[in-house]
């Protein structure tokens, strides 16, 4: 089955940060790591990778997965709009006029190999390293540093080097790495990894050209949280707050993400966690999160 997620230490959606009873619970969403809030000038940075298990990437592929991700783009700055939030999105792709993808194949042959063989956590560390030299092969295409003032010559050698230099080039702090591989007609997944790490710049995989899954991948980019059911839930109780946040949001863009994009919008919660929202209606901070805790606001 297709799945899109966020990884961070464990898939759970409520239990991502420390405190105490005393303490309002921040989770580690806005002001975080690279994408800190979705507003501002924000940069998509595309690389499109061949492997030897997907299927190869042709001009025509290349191009309608530019023309999605552009639809998507345009409709998360529209939702930006309409909650009175500033936001222009730039689509850039490492392929430029040359349409050549990066040959690089994952060490567990697919992305969910990968993934989660032989444990999760290694299979991060796998993903990673891929992610490195993809973006180290990525970083070719962009053009040579002429400052005069820095003296340090930053050497792009992996995404978090690559991810400087794109931030240098369009002087923004937001900007959003994701690899594309073409498995429009497998089974798989698209996963965002780091998101709520303050050591590894963030990151999404995706696999399908689907506008609303691009749309979903970027949302976690910037903090937002799975709202569906998916193989790795396995505590009852997130399980029935995420039951309970699909028939509060009927809409939501982080539980529907496989909908058409026309058809999907972004929920309080979402707002929040994106920073849209400085504090959460405690009607859905209630039901979500229990009356015990408390939710900082931003």
């Amino acid at each position: 089955m297709k799945y899109v997620t966020t990884l961070v230490a464990a898939f759970v959606i409520f239990l991502t940060a420390c405190h105490s009873p005393e303490q309002a619970m921040m989770l580690p969403s806005v002001d975080n790591n690279v994408c800190k809030k979705l507003n501002g000038k924000v940069v998509i940075y595309a690389v499109f990778v061949d492997t030897k298990h997907t299927q190869p990437w042709s001009e025509y592929d290349i191009k309608s997965t530019l023309d999605s991700i552009d639809k998507a783009k345009c409709w998360i700055e529209k939702r930006a709009k309409e909650n009175g939030i500033g936001l222009s999105v730039d689509v850039q792709s490492h392929v430029n006029k040359k349409m050549v993808p990066i040959s690089m194949d994952l060490p567990g042959k697919t992305l969910s190999g990968t993934l989660l063989s032989p444990t999760l956590q290694i299979g991060i560390t796998r993903v990673n390293k891929w992610a490195d030299k993809v973006a180290k092969l990525a970083a070719q295409s962009l053009k040579k540093e002429t400052s005069e003032i820095i003296k340090t010559k930053n050497t792009l050698r992996d995404r978090e080097r690559l991810i400087a230099r794109v931030r240098d080039i369009n002087s923004t702090d937001n900007v959003v790495l994701m690899y594309f591989i073409n498995n429009y007609y497998k089974e798989e997944l698209s996963v965002s990894i780091d998101c709520s790490s303050r050591t590894d710049v963030e990151y999404a995989v995706v696999s399908f050209k689907n506008p609303s899954v691009i749309a979903h991948e970027f949302l976690h980019i910037f903090g937002a949280l799975d709202l569906y059911i998916s193989p790795f839930d396995s505590d009852r109780k997130n399980k029935r707050r995420k039951e309970m946040a699909m028939k509060m949001f009927p809409d939501e863009i982080m539980a529907f993400a496989y909908r058409s994009i026309d058809s999907l919008n972004v929920s309080p919660l979402t707002k929040y966690l994106i920073g849209w929202d400085n504090e959460l209606d405690k009607k859905y901070k209630d039901l979500l999160f229990g009356k015990k805790l408390k939710v900082a606001k931003y």
